[in-house]
């Protein structure tokens, strides 16, 4: 069971809000490697960690985007950049969409790729 803290309850962490959750979840169980992503990986229990709206390096909350294709838009554009999967995600604490790598991405394999070619440097 989901714990969400009362609103009363002051905290310097932002909350899940209840109108959030149900599209979060929504999002999650919609996709195409819903069951995998519940049930094998636990990719999906991502959205309900502070961490899917919160930047961990920094500490400040991920750019919210307004819509679904705003953000794909911009999780494609970091992908070609990088050259990791970006996908993008509804968030159970804003009414936003972030942009995140998940669990696979996030080994020193891909980091390693995600950075400048030595070679390029003039």
């Amino acid at each position: 069971m989901l714990f969400i803290r009362p609103y009363h309850e002051k905290t310097d962490k932002p909350n899940m809000k209840r109108p959030y959750i149900l599209p979060a979840c929504l999002d999650q169980l919609t996709r195409k490697n819903a069951f995998k992503n519940i049930f094998i990986t636990h990719n999906a229990f991502g959205i309900f960690s502070i961490n899917s709206h919160i930047n961990q390096h920094t500490g400040k909350e991920k750019v919210a985007y307004p819509t679904k294709e705003s953000a794909l838009k911009s999780a494609a554009a970091l992908e070609k950049k990088k050259g990791v999967h970006f996908s993008c995600y509804k968030c159970a604490f804003c009414a936003g969409w972030h942009i995140g790598k998940n669990r696979e991405n996030k080994t020193d394999d891909a980091y390693e790729r995600m950075r400048p070619d030595e070679s390029q440097k003039g």
